[in-house]
């Protein structure tokens, strides 16, 4: 029972994680103006600075959902595809943890801009440098933001525990994430859910094991309760 507890814990979190990354995803391109460059986004942030909060928010509590969910994933690929499942899983923890230095690098940096009042050639030149440090940072969130879901899903759907079609709608997630625009993040939305989401829903759902500890349990909570009775005066 505590196992089928985790795991519903677990798919729940994942299929959560990704509705909120993705709809941060959203809220950024809908706030960020077509031609984007440092001023322009700066500008955007400080006429819808609500949405641009929301997004931020959303992008923090997806990151901590996201990996809790990642832990849960091995459980369902035990045997076969395990190796590329767990790969999968780790890369995907590893861009959530990411993802906190990404969303304070862009998002709460973004936010300060616009509200400090700079103009468009302070942005430009606030943001224009990046250290070491960031650039390992990105790299890590994107290389496990969009691998880690295409090989956790691939690893899965080996051990035959998704259909066909998550690891599909995973790569849809990462073509879409490429692309610019409101209508890819919508279709990235829509990715996440059959993806990630269809996979936190497998994680949630009881599994033959679940059943057969059930009755191995019931059994010998029957025969303690038999046993007693006889011995009983």
């Amino acid at each position: 029972m505590s196992d089928l507890i985790t795991r519903r814990a677990g798919g729940a979190a994942l299929a959560a994680g990704a509705v909120a990354f993705a709809s941060a995803d959203l809220v950024r391109r809908l706030v960020e103006p077509q031609a984007a460059n440092p001023s322009s986004i700066a500008a955007a942030v400080r006429a819808h600075a609500g949405a641009w909060t929301l997004a931020g928010l959303l992008a923090l509590a997806s990151a901590f959902l996201l990996l809790v969910g990642a832990a849960a994933t091995t459980r369902l690929a035990p045997a076969r595809g395990a190796a590329l499942t767990r790969i999968g899983a780790y890369l995907l923890a590893a861009g959530a943890v990411a993802s906190v230095g990404h969303t304070v690098g862009y998002f709460a940096d973004y936010a300060r801009l616009s509200s400090n009042g700079l103009d468009a050639k302070a942005v430009t030149a606030a943001q224009g440098g990046s250290d070491a440090v960031s650039v390992v940072v990105i790299a890590v969130f994107m290389l496990g933001l969009l691998v880690g879901p295409v090989l956790l899903t691939l690893g899965l759907r080996r051990a035959r525990a998704v259909p066909v079609w998550v690891p599909v709608a995973a790569i849809v997630f990462v073509v879409a994430g490429s692309v610019s625009g409101p209508a890819a993040g919508v279709v990235g939305l829509l990715a996440a859910l059959a993806s990630l989401g269809a996979v936190g829903v497998v994680l949630a759902r009881p599994q033959d094991g679940d059943q057969r500890r059930a009755r191995r349990t019931t059994a010998t909570t029957a025969s303690a309760t038999a046993a007693a009775a006889t011995q009983a005066p």
